[in-house]
């Protein structure tokens, strides 16, 4: 066997390998949580979005204070 087709063949073994698992759902159906009270989106968002808007909020101060003090 040529160094590619070695090099194919093994890639091709690897990637069957890792992807044996890999399902788009569950096999035993859905989660035992399924209603929305059970999936915690809006708590962590909200954190994320307040803190971007904060760290916004600071980077725009500084670059407000950098553009003022070298006038």
């Amino acid at each position: 066997m040529n160094y590619a087709l070695r090099s194919a063949f093994l890639l091709v073994v690897i990637l069957l390998v890792c992807t044996a698992d890999l399902a788009a759902q569950p096999i035993g159906g859905p989660p035992p949580c399924w209603p929305p009270p059970c999936i915690p989106v809006d708590g962590g968002l909200g954190f994320l979005i307040a803190a971007g808007a904060l760290l916004g909020g600071k980077k725009a101060l500084e670059l407000r204070r950098r553009s003022n003090s070298s006038k």
